[in-house]
């Protein structure tokens, strides 16, 4: 029998028959699910990265934060998979580079690898988060969502902050906690919301952002009333003058990998069990080269020259834009962020103490504002070409 003759008396699939349609029906599913996965892609990646803090904060095990991290790394991996590319080339890669080598050496010279190796956990998940971020194929929908979620979170957080203060006060045993990292992200949110209002197209959003940019403020000044009183009457700034100037002397035994990651009330006490206050710098640069040395502080420096290019392009770009106001927002928050690192090591990280124990908390801060800057000017750019 020919090959041909074979062939032709071999069974064929109609194109109707169950296995054809199921197995197209089935590539469809999944691929609805990674479009899916890659839309609440910043959601994914934010909940892993709360799960890598809680499950540092909470000591539950030195497994579970690797399991977040991997959780946020899924959709990375799945990209690269699927598209052959993990889509990483952003304008800050080589900030983010260094500060996260720096980061490395000051957990290699940790005197408390444990603690030192939660914070770096939770650096590792931040990256992974801004990178989700400036990955979203939907970046204006990403943006009004974020809005929503952070003025949400800030009201919550205020709260939370509320009952602390009443729970802890009078109590012997803990060491008092600042909340200068909560005010901070909410003035942060009260400079974007601004400068949407203000450089916004429609009356509504305008007068909503407004009313939010209100209640935030009066939160913060209430978080703040005992803080700004004593800075600027120069009671604060004397006793941080002295920890400046103790902190430039410990640095100098260690210039290059600075104290180790979240390590400077170790050093400052003397002691691995700390019970006093301060418990860090009072100062955001001082805190970076304590918790990363060289490294760090040099990726400051490239971050704030990446960031002035892309804030001169968002300043010189049209203002009848839908996004210059949100830009405008965006690079104000980072410079109110930069003059408030002078005095407060909360836009960097500061320690959790209570009786016995430590964590050294690692600020989002950072990495959520470059992220902001990147989409801002992309979204910028987009629409002044239109």
């Amino acid at each position: 029998m020919s090959a041909s003759s074979y062939q032709s008396q071999k069974p064929s699939r109609s194109p109707t028959s169950p296995i054809s349609r199921r197995f197209p029906a089935l590539r469809q599913i999944i691929q609805r699910s990674i479009n899916l996965l890659y839309l609440i892609e910043p959601l994914w990646v934010a909940v892993a990265t709360a799960f890598v803090y809680m499950s540092y904060l909470l000591h539950i095990g030195p497994v579970f934060p690797w399991i977040g991290l991997g959780i946020a790394l899924f959709p990375f991996g799945l990209r690269r998979i699927t598209r052959g590319s993990l889509r990483l080339n952003t304008p800050f890669n080589l900030s983010i580079a260094l500060l996260m080598a720096g980061a490395l050496i000051g957990l290699i010279v940790s005197p408390e690898f444990d603690m030192s190796l939660g914070a770096f956990q939770c650096m590792l998940a931040l990256s992974l988060f801004y990178y989700s971020c400036i990955n979203h194929p939907r970046l204006p929908t990403l943006i009004r969502t974020l809005v929503v979620l952070s003025f949400i979170s800030l009201i919550v957080a205020f709260i939370i902050v509320f009952v602390q203060i009443h729970q802890t006060s009078g109590q012997a045993d803990s060491v008092p906690n600042t909340y200068h990292g909560v005010a901070l992200a909410a003035l942060i949110a009260v400079i974007i919301f601004a400068g949407m209002a203000v450089f916004g197209n429609h009356k509504t959003t305008r007068i909503v952002l407004v009313l939010a940019s209100l209640c935030l403020f009066i939160a913060i000044l209430w978080l703040v009333n005992e803080s700004i009183p004593r800075l600027f009457g120069g009671e604060s700034i004397e006793g941080r003058m002295a920890r400046w100037h103790w902190t430039v002397n410990m640095l100098v035994d260690s210039p290059l990998t600075g104290l180790g990651l979240g390590c400077w009330a170790f050093f400052y006490y003397g002691s691995m069990v700390i019970t006093h206050t301060p418990t860090h710098a009072h100062n955001a640069y001082l805190e970076l080269y304590s918790n990363t040395g060289f490294l760090g502080a040099l990726a400051l420096l490239v971050s704030l020259i990446i960031a002035s290019k892309l804030g001169l392009d968002i300043i010189r770009s049209p203002r009848n834009g839908p996004w210059y106001g949100f830009g405008i927002g965006v690079l104000l928050a980072c410079v109110a962020t930069l003059l408030v690192g002078i005095v407060e090591s909360a836009p960097i990280g500061v320690p959790l103490v209570a009786a016995n124990t430590y964590y050294y908390i690692i600020s989002p801060i950072p990495w959520i504002l470059m992220a902001l800057l990147v989409i801002a000017h992309r979204l910028q750019c987009a629409s002044s070409r239109m």
